[in-house]
């Protein structure tokens, strides 16, 4: 297993970079497992550590500049993509309640798996990829009235 360490700065002018960049690393591994430390110093940011090992199923790797995203690598209808947007909003703003980076809420490739697979119910939403019981318990109710209000 390897880890990466990634550092996300909370200033407005860094934090979407920050954050992009570790979305698009862990679009290329399999995530094992990550974790957080808030540092406080000048500035403060968040640490962040991703265990994680090789994909294989991916072309793209993290040092590529060109780098494609999930939601770019799969088609969208046009109803899938309203609802990939209003679970990222969704997201975004669980993540500015908690203070957190938005990926710590949910992976894209959660919420783009959540969008084409479309769960109805708390059950549904266990099958997908990247929501476990303790993801769920936190988000699920909250996942499944976002994609009921398509």
């Amino acid at each position: 297993m390897n880890v990466k360490h990634f550092q996300t700065r909370l200033d407005e002018s860094h934090l979407q970079k920050d954050q992009d960049t570790i979305n698009r690393f862990m679009e290329t591994v399999r995530v094992k497992k990550t974790t957080t430390q808030f540092v406080i110093g000048q500035p403060d940011f968040w640490s962040v550590l991703v265990f994680y090992e090789n994909g294989e199923s991916h072309e793209t790797t993290p040092k590529e500049k060109d780098k494609v995203s999930v939601e770019q690598e799969v088609e969208l209808t046009e109803r899938e993509k309203q609802i990939m947007q209003a679970l990222k909003q969704w997201r975004k703003d669980r993540a500015k309640e908690a203070n957190l980076p938005d990926f710590l809420i949910c992976q894209n490739a959660s919420l783009l798996a959540v969008t084409k697979r479309k769960p109805e119910s708390i059950r549904e939403l266990s099958g997908v990829k990247g929501f476990g019981a303790q993801k769920i318990a936190k988000y699920g109710d909250d996942i499944i009235a976002v994609l009921n209000a398509f």
